[in-house]
């Protein structure tokens, strides 16, 4: 059979129609483009927000407890070298002062307060503890107890002890020079509700020969 090659597209193309087939190619179709989609226009859903808004809120609740508890122990670890320092003041005005000094510790207001009498000539002489440490007289077996003191009957009662011009530490209602280890413990009130951990607690001591020194003790 003889092929026939139609050398023009306008005698091809009305060839093809005359035939019924109503669309002639003149050449070949290789491939068909695809529709163009429509670009997504840029941004955040709502759902991809919140869950954002969860993973940040996880991470910084991870962060934030544990810093928050160092934070806590770190104040009442100052706040007891706070006290000791303020205590061992007591010797150091004994000897420049050439005068005994009475230690005394009361409740004004629902707060603990320290005083030094007569005071210190260049410092303040009265420290008041922080309301978030709880206080504790002779916690550890052994220690001897801090005797009232007759001027502030409480309740509580307040408790005193003196520093002699030799650095002796002395009961002041009998004279005498005590001769056992007297304790005052503080924890953070957050460790005895249970909200802050681990439990630690805190030993300032006084030794009959007047040195004040504090003792860390995890509870």
């Amino acid at each position: 059979m003889t092929r026939v090659r139609f050398r023009h597209k306008t005698i091809a193309t009305a060839r093809d129609r005359a035939g019924g087939t109503g669309v002639a190619f003149t050449r070949h179709v290789l491939s068909v483009p695809a529709p163009a989609r429509p670009l997504r226009e840029s941004g955040f859903t709502l759902i991809e927000a919140l869950v954002v808004l969860v993973i940040v809120g996880v991470l910084a609740a991870l962060v934030t407890v544990p810093i928050n508890a160092y934070w806590q122990r770190a104040r009442t670890e100052t706040t007891a070298g706070d006290i000791r320092n303020f205590l061992q003041q007591a010797f150091t005005e004994a000897i420049n002062q050439h005068t005994p000094i009475n230690v005394t510790l009361h409740q004004t207001a629902g707060q603990w307060v320290l005083q030094l009498t007569p005071p210190p000539l260049k410092s303040v002489g009265t420290y008041t503890l922080p309301e978030f440490v709880s206080l504790a007289l002779n916690p550890v077996a052994g220690s001897g107890g801090w005797p009232n003191d007759p001027d502030n009957p409480g309740p509580p009662p307040g408790r005193y002890l003196n520093c002699d011009t030799r650095g002796l530490t002395i009961d002041p209602a009998t004279g005498k020079q005590v001769t056992s280890t007297m304790t005052m413990s503080i924890t953070h009130t957050g460790m005895i509700d249970g909200s802050l951990t681990p439990k630690i607690r805190y030993d300032i001591q006084v030794f009959p020969l007047w040195n004040v020194t504090v003792r860390k003790t995890l509870v």
